[in-house]
């Protein structure tokens, strides 16, 4: 205040100036003057290290293009070309199959995604750094992608032709942003009436508005009547009530009853009432919702949100597992995103990839990561969420983890080496595998993400929980064809968006056989869904959402299948959970392992005995 005092007698010349007047005037100048051009010239840093913080820069481009090939290595060698060639493209996601054609998913339903030659040329790769793949941009689902009433180049031009080695110093108005208004926007064609009574009828298969439409349908539609997953809450089904099996009498949930034994989906309330991973939603009214009270607690620890991302990364959440609070919390830390391939990048990069380059992909990178909670920086997170208490116990946690796995038992049960050499070698080798196959991942990803048409490992139950975002979940009775989803044995997976575009409204017409019908959930922030053994499933990400699930095993339903499964693909882990389940007086359930199983565990323990 005294400087303000100063500096306008100084100017108004209210006070003849003294000496010390005049050095202080001249000095508080030349200061001004220094900090001025001081300020100046760190603009361009300033300017640099926003770009930095918003971008991906060319390593982490390189990086986020290692695990696309690894995800779809099929798509690595698409070229503009094949969009004309083919009768009709369909993407797909790369975990277990190939690619599917027309002829592999039956009648081609969808002429309008079919890419003419003459739009199947104007399609060069609108990254131009050496690290894109124009395949996974190929059916031009997103939004800044479906413009009808211009080519390719016209909607990309001058956004993310970063040209080789670029740095990316570009306006933040030239990238076309998945929260900006130039993303969102429906294309004005998309407001004639012949298009509204299509979205009204149906999901619009136009390539131009399909996405638009279906967002907006799927996140508002209720499942009808006969396809929706019965409601049930979470302290209703956790009652304990007697189960009488081979004469004895035991203590189990109501949920296993009805729901386990009968292996049927359904979505529970209230399951994560009182996890520290719940955010807390505000709420319009001042009334307390009680058939889902998880997101309101006092004594939740809160972490920081991040700045002008949080309208995006937070979706309205305070504390818990919001994307936000995850790039506050793990920024740094690098996550997985399959467990058939290691590739892995940070999540730093990855909020950047979702709100870059990942806008633009026809379905995004999510992370499904089943290593969380295994090392220092995440291993917090399994302390603030808990296992619903409704499931019954998961039998893989009697495994027996400190089984030796002699790597001299062959298939048949007999030893490979016939008594020659190294004996001791043969008992004591352990499988440098881990002692029991992957069961928990924290799923995060941004709209049109999610997990393809799958059937879970090892005829395994599980449940999933939504903190942030929104899911639409199709489930299909095990019964049903596996070809009739467009599960074709040896190619590959179709990623959820694409498969929402030529499937829905297939499977959710009156034509689709009965005894096929699906179970459709809309599943909010706080509901879990439960999955029966052996029911192909798949999730589409409306928004950007962060879930975490479990599988495990339950002695109700298919648990013969489950043994055959067990023994077949996790050989070493059967010969565990064989112990485990002896050692723990379940012989009843041990008794029904393959011939083959017990053969080996009797074999092996013969020869330890020697």
């Amino acid at each position: 205040m005294r400087v303000c005092v100063i500096v306008f007698e100084l100017i108004t010349q209210r006070r003849p100036p003294s000496s010390a007047r005049r050095h202080f005037f001249h000095s508080f100048i030349n200061h001004s003057t220094h900090l001025f051009f001081v300020f100046v010239a760190t603009l361009p840093t300033m300017a640099t290290n926003y770009v930095h913080d918003r971008y991906l820069d060319p390593e982490e481009r390189y990086e986020v293009f290692t695990v696309k090939a690894a995800e779809r290595p099929h798509l690595i060698s698409w070229t503009p070309h094949d969009a004309s060639s083919q009768k009709h493209v369909m993407h797909v996601d790369a975990n277990d199959e190939v690619k599917n054609t027309s002829d592999a998913c039956g009648d081609n339903h969808n002429p309008q995604s079919q890419l003419s030659p003459s739009e199947g040329d104007q399609l060069p790769p609108p990254l131009t750094d050496g690290c894109d793949l124009p395949g996974w941009r190929s059916q031009r689902i997103a939004p800044c992608m479906n413009n009808a009433s211009n080519s390719i180049e016209s909607v990309l031009e001058g956004t993310l032709n970063v040209g080789f080695g670029s740095t990316l110093y570009r306006r933040e108005s030239q990238f076309p942003f998945i929260c900006s208004d130039t993303a969102l926007s429906v294309p004005r064609d998309a407001t004639n009436t012949s298009t509204q009574h299509k979205q009204q009828s149906t999901i619009a298969t136009d390539v131009s508005i399909w996405w638009h439409s279906a967002k907006q349908r799927l996140s508002s539609m209720q499942p009808p009547p006969e396809r929706d997953a019965p409601v049930v809450h979470h302290s209703d089904v956790s009652v304990l009530v007697d189960y009488t099996s081979q004469e004895i009498t035991r203590k189990v949930t109501l949920f296993s009853v009805k729901y386990e034994m009968t292996n049927r989906p359904v979505k529970i309330l209230g399951a994560s009432q009182g996890w520290e991973a719940m955010p807390c939603y505000e709420k319009d009214t001042e009334e307390v919702d009680e058939a889902n009270p998880t997101v309101d607690s006092d004594t939740r620890e809160e972490w920081a949100d991040v700045g002008d991302k949080s309208s995006l990364f937070t979706a309205g959440g305070r504390g818990g597992w919001t994307f936000a609070n995850f790039v506050s919390r793990f920024g740094n830390v690098r996550f997985r995103f399959s467990d058939q391939h290691g590739e892995m990048i940070s999540f730093n990069t990855y909020a950047k990839y979702i709100t870059s380059d990942g806008i633009v992909d026809d379905s995004p990178l999510g992370i499904y990561d089943s290593e969380f909670g295994d090392d220092l920086p995440t291993s917090v997170l399994l302390s603030e969420y808990s296992v619903p208490s409704c499931f019954s116990p998961d039998l893989f946690d009697m495994m027996d983890a400190s089984l030796h796995i002699k790597e001299a038992i062959s298939e048949d049960g007999s030893s490979d080496n016939n008594g020659v050499g190294d004996e001791e070698d043969s008992i004591t080798t352990q499988s440098t595998e881990s002692p029991r196959p992957p069961y928990r991942w924290v799923l995060i990803g941004p709209e049109r993400s999610g997990t393809g048409m799958h059937v879970d490992p090892l005829w395994t139950n599980a449940w999933v929980t939504v903190l942030q975002g929104l899911k639409r979940w199709l489930l299909f009775p095990k019964e049903t064809p596996y070809e009739m989803i467009g599960m074709i044995s040896g190619r590959p997976q179709i990623p959820s968006s694409i498969w929402f575009r030529e499937y829905y409204d297939k499977v959710t017409s009156s034509s689709w056989p009965e005894q096929y019908r699906p179970v459709e959930v809309l599943q909010y922030p706080g509901e879990t869904v439960y999955v029966p053994a052996g029911w192909p499933h798949l999730v589409l990400n409306l928004e950007l959402t962060v879930a975490v699930t479990h599988n495990y095993a339950a002695e109700f339903g298919p648990f013969e299948r489950m043994w055959q499964d067990v023994a077949n693909d996790e050989p070493d882990f059967a010969l565990r959970w064989y112990s485990g389940l002896k050692q723990a007086g379940r012989d009843d359930l041990a008794d029904v392992a393959p011939a083959k199983v017990v053969q080996q565990f009797e074999s092996m323990n013969r020869i330890g005995k020697e």
